[in-house]
C-alpha cells in the first residue's frame, strides 16, 4: 500500500482534510499554540486600551462575555474540526456556502490575521524603538518584515515546538513585570477606577459597545478547527473543551485583565515599551521572542486562507508557504500604516465580518444538519459534489452584511450581522427544501475508507476519502488536483455525462 507523501505533511494539509494516519496530536499540544496564541503581546494591549477608555467593571464583564461566548464557538470549532479532519474553510464549504462561495469568507478571514499580524509586530517596533530610539522605525518594520518571510515557511510540528519552548520564559517575564508594578510602584485601585471623562454613549451603551470589540476575535473561536483537526480521535472531547472554553479564560479572564492591571498602573498601553523599561535588554528578548511566537501563528493561519481562496477563484497552488509569505509581507504595509493606533476601531470594524461568516456555519450545523435535517449530515468540501455558490449561507452573508451596514451604527452592527448570520441559514434552507447543498456528479469513487489512491494528477498517494474518480482525466484524482483544475469545465456535473454515465455505468 502506498504511503501519504513527505510533502503533504510539510504543506500540513493546508487544502485538503487531515488523515487518521496524521491525527496524532494529543490535546496538550494544540492546547499550547492556542495558549501561546493567549500570551501575545496584543491582548495585555487591549486590556489596557479597554480600561483606560470604559473602566475597570465594564471591562471585566467584556471578559467574561467574550469567554461565554467565543469559548462556546471555540469549542464547536474545534469539536467539527477533531472529528471530520476539516480547517474552518473546508467546513464552510458544505455548511452552506459551496465550493466558490467558502472563498468569500477565506478571503475575509485572511485579513484578520494579517490585522493581528500588523498589531503584534507594531509592539515589537515599540519595544525596539525604546531600546534603540535613533534607529528609524520604517528600518524595524522592514527587518520584522522579512523575518516574518522566512519564518512563513515553518509548520505546525515547528508551531508545537515553539510554544513548549517559549512559554515558560513568557510566564517568567510577565511574573517580574507583575512585581514590580505590585511592589514598586504606588498602587491605583484597580477595580475601582473609572476614566477622568466619560465614555461617549452615541454609540450605545458602554457593554454593548465592549461586546461589539469582543465579536472581533472570534477568529480564536474559528482557529480551534485549523489546529484542532490533528488531534487524535480520543482526545476530542477534552481537546475540545480546553481548546475552547480553557483557552478563552486564559486570554479574556488572564492575559487580558492583567494588561488592564499593567496598563493603568504603568500608563502604557504598549506592552513593548514597558517590558523594556522595566527589564531592560532582557525585556527586548521577551518582547522579541512572544511576536516571534504569535506571528509566526498568525502568518500560519493566513497561509491557509490564502491557500484555498488562489486555489479556487485563480486555480493556482504554489504551495502553503508561498501564501505565508504573502501574509507576512501584507501585514508589514499594515505596520507600516500604522494599525496600531486605531485597534479598536478596527476590531469593531472587523468583528462585523467575522461574525457573521461564524454564525452561519454554527447556524447550519446546530439547525440545518442536527436539528431539522434540512442539509447533509456530513460536511463535503470536494468540488466534484459542491455547487459553485450555496444560497443557504452566501445569502445569509449578504443580507447580514446588508441589514448590518445600514443606518444602526457601529456598536449595533456586529449584533446584528451576528443575529441573522444565526436567523437565515435555516429559514433559506427551509425555503429551498435543503436542495442547494449537493450537485449530481459522476465523480464517485468506490473504495474503501482505509485504502490509499496514488491521484493520477500530482501522483501522490491520499486516503480514498480525499479523492474522485475524474471522468475528464479518466482516474481517481486527490481533491486538491479537482479543486485547482482550470480545463474540465466541470464534466463531472455536466447533464450530458450524467446522461451516459446512468445509462451505461463508468468505472475507473
Amino acid at each position: 500500500m502506498a504511503k501519504p507523501q513527505p510533502r503533504d505533511q510539510r504543506e500540513d494539509y493546508a487544502l485538503r482534510f487531515v488523515p487518521a494516519s496524521f491525527r496524532i496530536w494529543h490535546w496538550s499540544s494544540i492546547f499550547s499554540v492556542l495558549i501561546g496564541v493567549s500570551t501575545a503581546m496584543f491582548f495585555l494591549s487591549w486590556g489596557s486600551e479597554l480600561t483606560l477608555e470604559y473602566g475597570t467593571g465594564p471591562t471585566i464583564w467584556g471578559m467574561v462575555f467574550g469567554v461565554l461566548f467565543i469559548g462556546s464557538v471555540g469549542f464547536f470549532f474545534s469539536w467539527v474540526g477533531a472529528k471530520t479532519g476539516l480547517d474552518s474553510d473546508l467546513i464552510t464549504r458544505g455548511s452552506g456556502y459551496g465550493f466558490m462561495g467558502s472563498a468569500i469568507a477565506s478571503i475575509l478571514y485572511s485579513f484578520n490575521y494579517i490585522m493581528f499580524f500588523a498589531f503584534e509586530g507594531s509592539i515589537l517596533v515599540g519595544a525596539l524603538q525604546t531600546s534603540m530610539p535613533r534607529v528609524p522605525a520604517l528600518l524595524w518594520e522592514t527587518l520584522i518584515g522579512l523575518l516574518f518571510i522566512v519564518l512563513a515557511t515553518k509548520g505546525m510540528r515547528f508551531l508545537s515546538w515553539l510554544m513548549w519552548v517559549t512559554l515558560p520564559i513568557y510566564a517568567v517575564a510577565v511574573a517580574f513585570v507583575w512585581y514590580h508594578v505590585a511592589h514598586v510602584l504606588h498602587p491605583v485601585p484597580w477595580l475601582a477606577y473609572r476614566p477622568a471623562k466619560a465614555p461617549s454613549l452615541t454609540a450605545g451603551p458602554i457593554l454593548l459597545q465592549l461586546a461589539a470589540t469582543v465579536f472581533a476575535l472570534i477568529s480564536m473561536g474559528t482557529q480551534g478547527a485549523d489546529l484542532g483537526r490533528f488531534v487524535r480521535a480520543k482526545d476530542t472531547a477534552i481537546g475540545a473543551f480546553f481548546n475552547g472554553y480553557v483557552v478563552m479564560i486564559v486570554t479574556f479572564l488572564g492575559v487580558v485583565l492583567l494588561g488592564s492591571y499593567f496598563g493603568l498602573e504603568l500608563h502604557q498601553t504598549n506592552p513593548g515599551d514597558y517590558f523594556t523599561a522595566i527589564l531592560g535588554p532582557v525585556g527586548l528578548l521577551i518582547v522579541l521572542i512572544t511576536q516571534v511566537r504569535i506571528n509566526t501563528v498568525n502568518v500560519y493561519s493566513g497561509s491557509l486562507a490564502y491557500s484555498n481562496f488562489f486555489s479556487r477563484v485563480f486555480h493556482f497552488t504554489p504551495g502553503r508557504q508561498w501564501w505565508g509569505v504573502l501574509t507576512a509581507v501584507l501585514g508589514t504595509v499594515l505596520m507600516m500604516g500604522n494599525i496600531f493606533a486605531h485597534m479598536l476601531q478596527i476590531l469593531t470594524f472587523e468583528g462585523v465580518f467575522i461574525i457573521a461568516w461564524a454564525m452561519t456555519v454554527v447556524s447550519d450545523t446546530l439547525f440545518n444538519k442536527w436539528l431539522f435535517k434540512l442539509s447533509p449530515a456530513g460536511y463535503e468540501y470536494k468540488r466534484a459534489f459542491l455547487p459553485q455558490f450555496n444560497v443557504v449561507g452566501v445569502g445569509a452573508l449578504v443580507i447580514a452584511l446588508l441589514v448590518a451596514a445600514g443606518p444602526l451604527g457601529e456598536t449595533w452592527a456586529p449584533f446584528v450581522s451576528a443575529g441573522l448570520g444565526l436567523l437565515l441559514p435555516p429559514i433559506i434552507a427551509g425555503v429551498t427544501k435543503g436542495r442547494t447543498y449537493h450537485v449530481r456528479s459522476t465523480a464517485s469513487l468506490e473504495s474503501g475508507q482505509d485504502q490509499v489512491i496514488n491521484c493520477i494528477q500530482c501522483h501522490h498517494a491520499f486516503e480514498a476519502l480525499d479523492m474522485v474518480g475524474c471522468p475528464f482525466h479518466q482516474g481517481p484524482l486527490c481533491s486538491v488536483c479537482c479543486g485547482s483544475e482550470s480545463a474540465c469545465g466541470d464534466q463531472c456535473k455536466s447533464a450530458e455525462l450524467l446522461t451516459q454515465t446512468v445509462s451505461q455505468g463508468t468505472s475507473w
